[in-house]
């Protein structure tokens, strides 16, 4: 997965961007190959920190959470969990239109028997 990490008038530091991409495992485990690209952007405005997640999956899907809180850790966490959110509900529409296999009817419980 590719992901990219941008601040609006901020640095990013390294403790920051690992924060980040520690709070994208469970999205990276729950859609997998699905997963193709993560944009987070970081913002830190007045006494408030914003993060603005947009998450690209397979089929041209795009999943968006946004969320601002105190510190760092709460506003990705929020808007991961947003994302989450959005991207189970994907998941289960694609399981529901999976194919399952329906096996072929027995056609000897119908009563008829070759006899030998």
């Amino acid at each position: 997965m590719e992901c990219t990490v941008t601040g609006r008038h901020m640095e990013i530091s390294s403790t920051l961007r690992d924060l980040v991409r520690q709070r994208l495992l469970p999205l990276e485990r729950l859609l997998g190959d699905a997963l193709v690209s993560a944009e987070i952007v970081l913002a830190a405005e007045r006494h408030f920190c914003v993060s603005e997640l947009v998450v690209h999956a397979r089929g041209d899907h795009r999943l968006h959470g946004m969320a601002e809180a105190s510190n760092w850790q709460t506003s990705i966490g929020a808007a991961v969990e947003k994302v989450m959110h959005q991207a189970q509900t994907l998941k289960g529409k694609w399981q529901g239109r999976r194919r399952q296999a329906v096996p072929p009817p027995n056609l000897a419980a119908d009563g008829e028997t070759s006899a030998d």
